[in-house]
């Protein structure tokens, strides 16, 4: 049950932590698209240098600290927030290879454009559905008072206005269709056509006052359905994101600390349980704290945000090391026997020794390696909660995935050794031995973020972050490495396992 803290204590450990503040990405955009034409400026001026090291200040300055790289991961896109940083990287390259002014310019013209894409994503809109429908409504009734009135040539353009610009423009209309389906925008564009064919064609003022009423009506409906269908789409999303962060990453940790205490129930060594119980613990805090020291070197240990990209790529590099020491080891015990000799070496091993350190170890290790992950996925997930309203999802979705690993401990424990761990195992090595080859161009991506590595950019290579594929020829020349290392590693091992079952 010891699981169960984990999910808890990180759980209130993210909301002390996480402090989400309401702030208009587009003034961010607007601050770095000042630093920027100013490092153009500086450029154009003959100082390259200074020009390169200017536009480390909004990538360091604002991009990273001000949270707008965060923020776009978490709710654009990894994949988009990569691109923008490919970006910067390219004009820092264009400045140090003394591309042609024009160049330049082009390069830091095609950044801004995109950083206040993002800034317009990422701001809530000026004004809901519901709103949109409430100022439509008042333009309709201004239309029906113009044609009441005689006014026909003014009517119908302040009628076709308002609707173009409030339900056309304002992607209400592409909303509609998205999230309630093609029946219904027809319903309205098809109302809309009739009432304006209506006012062109100078029908009675009481037919055209009751058209305009039912189009604002069925407009008015349609902005609360859009609303809620929303908001229960959203809400539910990310109840899902934030479950499958939990169960993905505990499930493993639950996998070996379970059978560690399955079988020692199960051999009658219980008085060795505490041993487990305070290697998992002792896993839950330290993982809190490297969490704690991750978030504060980012957020207040360096003047800029550049300690926050060297952090996440030494970070990354650990976790290769690890990863691939785990999937090696999951490959050479996939088999229900060399699991169960694994289990049972190490825990006689200890047992005979009377000897708490191996197992507190082994079950040390399992928890810190994915609880200090867990924290930093839940610290991004809750950045910009508060102002979309799923704070609540994101603790739901915790909830649920404790519930759910907890079963999954019963489970451990009640079938023991009978649970089918081979196809868990193989799979879950692959996934590892890819992730390996994702967080290695990762890391040398938040390297050439950091500055520490000039990049060579290559032309027609997309970036992929979730693959940790980026157009640079050190991170792909690196990736190569590790897939050369990979596929070498499993023919030694497959050689050795031959030789042992000989």
């Amino acid at each position: 049950m010891r699981k169960t803290i984990l999910a808890f204590v990180i759980t209130f450990s993210v909301l002390f932590v996480v402090s989400a503040e309401s702030k208009s990405w587009k003034s961010v955009a607007t601050e770095m698209q000042a630093i920027i034409d100013d490092a153009y400026n500086i450029y154009v001026s003959g100082n390259a240098d200074a020009g390169y090291e200017r536009v480390n200040d909004a990538y360091f300055g604002h991009y990273e600290v001000d949270g707008f790289e965060r923020n776009t991961q978490s709710r654009i896109g990894g994949s988009r927030a990569g691109n923008v940083e490919v970006q910067f990287s390219r004009i820092k390259s264009a400045m140090r290879s003394a591309k042609s002014n024009e160049e330049v310019r082009k390069e830091c013209d095609t950044l801004i454009s995109m950083l206040f894409e993002d800034a317009e994503k990422l701001d809530p809109p000026k004004m809901s559905w519901n709103e949109l429908a409430k100022v439509l409504e008042n333009e309709f009734s201004e239309a029906a008072s113009m044609y009441s009135d005689g006014k026909v040539v003014t009517a119908e353009p302040k009628f076709r206005k308002a609707y173009a610009r409030y339900y056309g423009k304002s992607k209400f209309q592409e909303n509609v269709a998205k999230s309630l389906g093609n029946e219904r925008d027809a319903q309205i564009v098809n109302l809309y056509n009739k009432t304006k064919s209506m006012i062109l064609e100078k029908e009675s003022k009481p037919e055209v006052a009751a058209s305009i009423i039912e189009l604002s009506d069925v407009i008015s409906k349609t902005a609360v359905d859009l609303t809620k269908k929303q908001g229960r789409a959203q809400w539910w999303a990310t109840v899902v994101a934030s479950l499958l962060i939990l169960l993905r990453e505990g499930f493993e940790a639950i996998l070996i600390v379970g059978a560690i205490i399955a079988y020692l129930r199960k051999s009658g060594n219980e008085n060795n349980l505490g041993s487990v119980y305070k290697g998992s613990v002792i896993g839950i805090l330290a993982s809190i704290v490297m969490a704690l020291i991750l978030i504060g070197l980012t957020k207040f240990g360096f003047e800029s945000g550049q300690g926050q990209e060297v952090v996440e790529g030494i970070t990354m590099f650990i976790a290769v090391a690890v990863l691939f020491y785990t999937s090696n080891w999951m490959i050479s015990k996939a088999s229900s026997k060399a699991w169960s000799n694994y289990l049972q070496g190490k825990i006689q091993t200890s047992v005979d020794k009377r000897s708490m350190f191996s197992l507190a170890f082994t079950c040390f290790l399992a928890v810190f390696r994915e609880g200090a992950e867990v924290i930093l996925f839940y610290q991004a997930m809750f950045s910009g909660s508060d102002t979309n309203g799923t704070v609540s999802a994101v603790i739901l979705g915790m909830i649920i995935a404790v519930v759910l690993l907890v079963f999954v401990y019963k489970a451990i424990i009640i079938t023991g050794k009978k649970l089918p761990l081979k196809p868990f195992f193989y799979a879950t090595s692959i996934l590892m031995f890819v992730m390996v080859v994702s967080f290695v161009g990762g890391g040398i991506s938040e390297f050439v973020d950091a500055a520490w590595i000039t990049p060579k950019l290559i032309d027609g290579v997309p970036t992929i972050s979730l693959l940790g594929i980026y157009p640079y020829a050190e991170s792909l020349i690196a990736q190569g490495i590790a897939i050369v290392v990979i596929l070498g590693s499993l023919c030694v091992g497959k050689i050795l396992s031959g030789k042992k079952e000989k």
